[in-house]
Parts: structure tokens; sequence; C-alpha cells
């Protein structure tokens, strides 16, 4: 069927509008085709089941991001505001801070309050120490500790004269010193007394040592007695004063009864620590402050309006659940709960955490970390060092947060696939899974969202608003990047950079109000321009005759395929010859070449073997014996791939053995089945516009065209150029369904029907192709029995 560019003309609905600039945006779901997806999302995110993670699977630029965050920041505003989080010293253990909760936005003012109150409370401190209330009782406790004290000694130095000494004090501690005849005794003076004498001495001591150590043990008592007494008074008085300094804050947050808990602890701590906090050490002083009664804001949700939304585009271990920093001191790493640093499940907590699947993916540690607190509900801050066992610097254990974040991965298929493959936890964490279509029905109500879409960006971007035929335009293009003539692209990236890009275009004309149809084609126009590098290149060497193509005449076992180059950013395609030669062989065979040397992938493969079984199962009456056939796609150099020339190969193959010659003008692609039915290929756009450039630098004939499937009739979005010379009848489509009707249109023969003996009408081309089919036979045969005689 030769097609019309009626046939495959886009039908835009018409939409009552003379500018973008009429549309009006009320919310989210005004711009929004992804509705099905949409929908999904919002249910996961309202439903009471916080377990309820999604994972949004589409294609990059299908607005799943964007429309994502649209979606997850307007339910967050219904959600109330989580609490601040704290970490502060713990009394108890230094190495394991104190995790608090505070209302939301309390946490700056706690801090500046308990500062304000610490610094009041010092200077306080202060005057207490100097009270003369205070150091009367100090004085008392010191005279009174003095003169028992002083009793101990005196009655150990009687208790020493009862025995014969006399006590004296050295730096080697007390020593004992004899006395005979009230004259204190030498060493010497000490061995000459009579044996007797020096036994009773030798007795006597043993006694007073008995007595010293008895004495020293008391003194010690009392030492310790008289300090927690001192420190029992320093604390009274300390906390008579502090207890008033601290009613306000406390009466503040008793209803908080850790924070409370913690106010009484401080309380007490800076109690014990009266004599540093009043010392002339100011650097003492600051440490304290600085490193024991800090507050460190974990988390301050002061400036949020709903729950967070947290989009955490570098997905590390330490990004996701915090870590503790370091500093230097003495050459020795050392760190406290002020080096603590949160992560992203922190600043979400109580609210959503949006990520990149592929980004979590490639960072080391951190699809384990993501899944071990959705499982456990629970965030420890630890590094990854420590957290690994090979870390031997001694750190912190900060009490973990319960978490309540509902987590959102955003990922194309291939990266949910892959994980669902390989996880068995993924399915149980990730029980959501809403996908984003790559497509859209162009039907009105389809369309009012996509016009809506085009409002808001422009609105969004401060731009200038796009007339109805530059909406025509971009709908098209739409529709061309999707390969369809009824369904438009959903790449929604893709589409705003066009109407950002054509807005530049725009002001080039300063009396222009609006974006027109033109600068939109202008755009596109650019963008191909920009990529068209090595397509110039191929097309320069089809003109200049250095890649072999013939666009008029015809061949026998000759035909122009078409493919399709990718370059990375761009795709173009271009016609290819494909050659082959029949010849008589002694077994039935067909030479695929690039298949025969491994330079083709399975798929083209599977093709081959299609072409070889729909031919022998065609034509099984007529191989009477040996034949062969070769098969070849000229100049081409690197694997090939996929299965659009299987009808071209057909076609070359049979036209070699019919001896028939196949039109040059026409260039064909089509998969096909082992019936001849022809079936829809890829890229479509690409290799009609391949070949119409093909004929452009070669000359037009006005019979120039290409041969597609009928079921790619849908997918043809061509450019204005090539349209109108199709309706000019200088370049022309035909679709089929059959290989029989590509017979008819590449040679001037009917393709022939079997009658019921299985022969074929003669001069159909089928005829053709039994005949010398039997002919290569008949020659064979000849051969053989040639042969045969001269080896009798």
């Amino acid at each position: 069927m030769k097609l019309k560019v009626d046939d495959y003309q886009i039908k835009i609905p018409d939409f009552k509008i003379e500018s973008t600039q009429e549309i009006k945006i009320g919310s989210y779901q005004d711009y929004t085709i992804q509705s099905e997806a949409c929908d999904i999302i919002q249910f996961a995110l309202e439903s009471s089941n916080n377990s309820n993670n999604v994972f949004i699977v589409g294609p990059s630029g299908s607005g799943r991001r964007s429309m994502t965050n649209k979606i997850v920041e307007r339910i967050a505003l219904t959600k109330k505001i989580p609490q601040d989080l704290i970490y502060v010293f713990n009394f108890e253990d230094e190495r394991k801070p104190k995790l608090l909760k505070l209302p939301a936005s309390q946490a700056k003012n706690f801090k500046s309050e308990l500062q304000a109150i610490i610094d009041s409370s010092i200077q306080v401190l202060n005057k207490t120490m100097n009270t003369e209330e205070y150091q009367n009782r100090l004085s008392s406790l010191e005279k009174e500790y003095n003169n028992q004290r002083e009793k101990l000694w005196s009655d150990l130095r009687k208790e020493a004269q009862n025995l014969g000494f006399i006590l004296e004090a050295s730096e080697k501690g007390i020593i004992s010193v004899p006395i005979y005849n009230g004259k204190r005794l030498s060493a010497q003076e000490f061995e000459a007394l009579p044996d007797e004498i020096k036994e009773y001495f030798r007795q006597n001591s043993e006694k007073l040592m008995q007595l010293i150590e008895r004495t020293m043990s008391k003194i010690t008592e009392l030492d310790k007695e008289y300090w927690e007494e001192v420190q029992n008074l320093r604390r009274y008085w300390a906390s008579f004063s502090l207890t008033k300094l601290f009613e306000s804050i406390e009466r503040k947050y008793i209803k908080y009864s850790d924070v409370f808990e913690y106010l009484q602890k401080l309380k007490e701590d800076m109690a014990s620590h009266l004599l540093q906090l009043t010392s002339d050490n100011q650097n003492l002083i600051r440490l304290l402050k600085e490193k024991r009664y800090n507050v460190n804001i974990l988390v301050d949700n002061s400036y949020l309006q709903g729950a967070p939304v947290i989009i955490e585009d570098n997905p590390t271990y330490s990004n996701l659940v915090g870590k503790i920093e370091y500093y230097s001191q003495m050459g020795f790493l050392q760190t406290d709960f002020t080096m603590i640093k949160a992560g992203s499940f922190h600043k979400a907590n109580g609210g959503y955490l949006i990520l990149e699947a592929e980004k979590i993916l490639r960072k080391p540690y951190s699809w384990e970390v993501l899944k071990r607190v959705l499982s456990e509900k629970e965030v420890k801050i630890e590094n990854v060092q420590s957290a690994e066992g090979y870390s031997s610097v001694e750190t912190l254990d900060p009490e973990p947060l319960s978490t309540n974040v509902q987590v959102i991965l955003i990922g194309e298929d291939w990266i949910y696939n892959l994980i669902r493959a390989y996880d068995s936890e993924f399915e149980k964490l990730f029980p959501i899974k809403s996908q984003f279509d790559y497509e859209s029905e162009l039907v009105e109500e389809n369309l009012n969202r996509f016009l809506a879409f085009i409002s808001n960006t422009v609105e969004e971007n401060d731009l200038s608003h796009l007339t109805k035929d530059a909406v025509n335009e971009l709908i098209k293009y739409a529709c061309r990047i999707n390969e369809s003539n009824k369904k438009f692209s959903l790449k929604l990236g893709d589409l705003k950079n066009i109407i950002i890009d054509a807005y530049h275009f725009s002001r080039k004309n300063p009396e222009s109000y609006y974006i027109s149809a033109k600068d939109i084609k202008d755009t596109i126009s650019f963008k191909e321009k920009m990529h068209s590098f090595y397509k110039n290149k191929v097309f320069n060497a089809i003109e200049e005759k250095k890649i072999d193509i013939k666009v008029d005449g015809s061949e026998v076992g000759q035909i122009n395929g078409l493919t399709v180059l990718n370059t990375g950013d761009f795709s173009f395609g271009h016609p290819v010859k494909i050659t082959a030669k029949s010849y008589r062989s002694s077994s039935e065979k067909i030479i695929n070449i690039h298949r025969d040397i491994d330079l083709s992938g399975k798929i083209y493969k599977k093709s081959s073997l299609i072409i070889e079984n729909y031919f022998k199962h065609k034509f099984s009456s007529f191989i009477l014996s040996g034949f062969g056939v070769s098969l070849n796609f000229e100049q081409v150099y690197s694997i090939i791939e996929g299965d659009s020339a299987t009808v071209a190969e057909t076609l070359a193959l049979m036209s070699s053995i019919a001896n028939i010659p196949l039109k040059q003008n026409v260039a064909i692609t089509g998969s096909m089945n082992q019936n001849g039915e022809v079936l829809p290929v890829g890229g479509i756009i690409e290799k009609i516009e391949g070949f119409y450039e093909s004929c452009k630098k070669l000359g037009f004939t006005g019979y120039q065209g290409v041969i597609i499937p009928s079921r790619n009739i849908d997918n043809i979005v061509l450019k204005d150029e090539i349209n109108e010379d199709i309706k000019n009848e200088k370049f022309h489509i035909w679709a089929i369904e059959h290989i029989d009707e590509a017979v008819e249109l590449m040679t001037n023969y009917k393709a022939g029907k079997p009658n019921e003996h299985g022969e074929y009408e003669e001069g159909t081309f089928y005829y053709y192709v039994c005949e010398n089919l039997k002919k290569l036979a008949k020659e064979e045969e000849n051969k053989k029995n040639k042969e045969e005689k001269e080896n009798n």
C-alpha cells in the first residue's frame, strides 16, 4: 500500500486557546499526565503505614523526580512538624552521649537559655564561695578537722613517750627515736646498751609501729570524712544557689522527662565541679562549658512548615546515617559529643527521604546501611570504619534514634529489576512500586494536562508563553522522539529544555511577545545540527561514492537495506548495500558471511535461520540437490545486530537465484516470521529519513522511496520537508504485510501463488526461483554423472 501523508499525519485535538497564557494552573493534578503513577505515590504517602516505602520506576526525563517532589512536598505540608534533636553530655558514661527530643524550633531556644543559665551560674557560684556564711561554715569544718587531727597526733606522741620513744617527721615519713635516761640515743649509743634494755626497746618499737599504723588509718579516715563534708557543703551551697537559677528552665521542660532528667544531672554535675568552675583557670572553665555543658543541635526543624522532605543527592554512608568527626590534640585524635553530625535519616525523621537508586548502589556500604535502618527502624551514628571493624581510634557510641521515615527510591526499570533479582529483602522493604510511563495517548484529557505542563514550565522559569502553533510544533516533536503519531513522549525534561531554548531564540526578535512555532523549529534544528557531525560525514561519503549506494536502476541479488547508527547522544539512519550470490553446490547451504565469521549478534543469527527455514520450506519441492547462496552486508565492518533486514536479505537471496533484478531506487526495512509475514522494526523515522537524505545527495528521480512494515505506520513522524516531497510525489513510502508484496514492489513481476501441485504460474517471480533451483540441481546432477563416467 502506497502511503499518503494523511495516512500517518498526527491528529492533534483542537484546543480553544491562542496561547498558553490562557491556561490556569490549580494544583499539581492539573499538569500531571502520569496520573496512575502519582495516585500510587499519594496512596503510599497518605497511608498510616510508614513502612510503605516507594520505588518509583521510569525513564530519566519522564518527570518522575520533579513530580514526586511536588507530591511529597504537598503531602508533607499536611503533616505535623517533627521534634528537634539534640545530643548532650552523658554524665554517667561520656562515651555514650544522650539524645534528647524537643518540640520543633525549641532546640535553639533551649541551647541559648541553658548557656545563659550556665554563665549566670558561674557568676553566682563565685559569689557563693566568697559569702561570709559559706566561709564561716568552711572554717568551722576546717577547725574541727584540725582539732581532731591534732588530738590523734598528740595521743600518739604520748603513747610513744610511754614506750620510750619520741616521734619526728622526715622526708621518709615518721621516724621513732629511742630515749634513755632522758637522752636521745644515736645508733652507736643504742648498740652499746645492755641486751635486756635493747630487747625492751625492740618490743616497745613493735608496739609503737602498731600504734602508728592505727593512728594513720584514723587520720586517713578523718581526711576522707573531712573532704566529703567539704564537698557536701560545697554541693549544698552550689545546689542551693543553682536551684533558683534552673527553676524557670526546669518548669518549662518538666513535661519532657528526658530533658528534665538531664537538667537535674547537669545541675548536680556543676555543683560537683564547683572548684573548677570558680577557679582562675579560664581555659578550664571554657572547656567545661564547650565540652561538658554544651548542647549539640543535631536537627533544627524551625524552618519547616510541615514534615521534612529531604532530597539526598550524594547518598554516602555518612550522609545517610551521620558521622563522628575528630580533632587533633597533642598528636592524638580526640572527639566528643559536640562533634556528632546528623545524616539524612535524622533530618528526614517524621517525614520523607528521596534517593536515586543508581547513586546509592554506586556508594560503598550505602545500600546495606539503608536496608539496616529500614529493617530496624533505628539509625545509629557510627563511622563506617568503626562499623566495619577496621578503626583503632577511640570513638563514641551515641544513643540511636528510633526512626519514622518513608523512603522514596527513584530509578529506571533495569535498576529495579536488578535489585529485585539479587536482594531477597527488597520487596519487603519497598512494597510499593509506582511506574512512570514513557508515552501518553494523544487525547484531549492528556493534551489539556500537557498544555498545563507547558504553562507551568513557562511560569516557573519566567519565560514567554507559547502560541497555539508553537504548542502544535512541540507536540509533533514529542511524538517524533517517541516514534509515534498517536502517542507523545513523556520525557518532560527534554521537552522543558526545548521550551527554555526556544525562549532564547524568541529573544532574537525584540518585537516577539510569545514563543512561536518558528522558535520551536529553530531550536529542534539547532539541537540536531549540534549532534550531526558523524551524520554529515556518512552522507558526505555517500555523495562522494566512498560508501557504495545506488538509488536508481536495478540489480540482481542486490538491495538497499536500512540501518540506524547510534553515536551515543544522537542516532540517524542510512542505507546499506546487501548482496547475495547464488551458485551450484554439492549440498544445500546459505552462507551468511557476517554470521559465519561471528560478526553478528544473537538476534541477527536468529533472523538468518528464519530466512533459511522460510526459503527451504517454501521451495522444498524444487530443491532437488545442492545449491549455495552467500549473503553479505557490503562495507560493514562492525557487529550487526537486529532482525530489521530479514525481508531485504530474503529478497536479495531469491533475486540472485531467480536472476531477476531488484529496484535500487527503493530501500526496504522489516522483520519477518517463518510464514513470510512482515513484522515491525525500530528506528523507522531515522531509516526513512536516512534513505531520503541519500537520494537528496545522489539526486532525486521522482521514483524513490522506502518500503516499511504496515505495523510501523503509527511510528512515522517525518520532517516537513519530506512530507512536502511525499505530497508532491517526489518521494514515496509503501507499507506491506507480507513479503509477497515486497517482491512485487521491488520487481516488475507478480509474486505468484502455488497451484494444487505446488507449482507457480509461469512468468511469476517464484516461478523463476523454482526454475533456476531445478536448473542448478540439473547442472549439479550432470556434473556428478560426468565425474562418475570419468572415474569409471
